[in-house]
């Protein structure tokens, strides 16, 4: 490209320049000139644009993340995922049992003492089932004896106003030990010292058998 010659003023006017004045040749179609500030400027913005965009990925996919612990580990809506200490659910059977047979062989319906463990131990097998069964809730049938024996105890004697189970769920002894619960306790009793083999007791006791082994067999359980 031909280089042209520079002017300068002095005063002795303008006389012709050996340096050499570059000239800059931009084709008609490159489209409007942006100064290199501004272009550094909206280059900076875009960059900054990408980064925001990048953190809103981020965050959403952490809070998706969490949602679905949540919602894992959340009891669905209750209990659901609550992890079940194998173990001390058949130790809280076995003491139920163990329970039970006090009672199938001596008069305990004035026992404070008795009455106030008797309500504690059921009141935990009953979280205990429902913690089962929310786990469970794909295959009932894994339950469903456990059930029995929690329906079968909670519902006696039948068409009663305040059945057994009311009395251990409000832990009579604890803070009260209603006379009606004190019946119930003092007929257990004497059923059973009437005829052992087919009394209340020993039923109960051979429903808490089968959940007990139930559970043995399906959690590989050695005591």
């Amino acid at each position: 490209m031909p280089q042209r010659r520079g002017f300068w003023h002095t005063n002795k006017g303008f006389q012709m320049s050996d340096r050499p004045v570059e000239r800059t040749e931009r084709a008609r179609d490159e489209g409007v000139y942006v100064s290199r500030t501004e272009e550094d400027k909206k280059q900076k913005e875009k960059f900054t644009h990408l980064a925001d965009n990048s953190k809103q990925i981020l965050f959403a996919t952490f809070f998706s993340y969490l949602k679905k612990m949540f919602d894992t580990f959340s009891p669905s809506k209750q209990l659901v995922g609550k992890v079940i200490d194998e173990q001390e659910i058949i130790q809280n059977l076995q003491k139920l049992k163990q329970l039970l047979q006090k009672l199938s062989s001596k008069d305990l319906s004035s026992d404070i003492a008795f009455a106030i463990e008797l309500s504690d131990t059921w009141c935990t097998l009953n979280n205990n089932f429902e913690n089962i069964e929310i786990l469970e809730r794909k295959n009932l049938q894994e339950v469903a004896n456990f059930r029995h024996m929690i329906t079968t105890i909670k519902n006696y004697p039948p068409k009663a106003d305040h059945c057994f189970g009311y009395y251990l769920h409000q832990h009579a002894g604890k803070d009260w030990l209603p006379f009606p619960f004190i019946q119930l306790l003092e007929g257990l009793h004497k059923d059973h010292q009437e005829n052992s083999q087919k009394s209340i007791l020993s039923s109960w006791i051979k429903l808490v058998d089968a959940v007990i082994d139930n559970f043995k067999r399906k959690w590989s359980f050695n005591p």
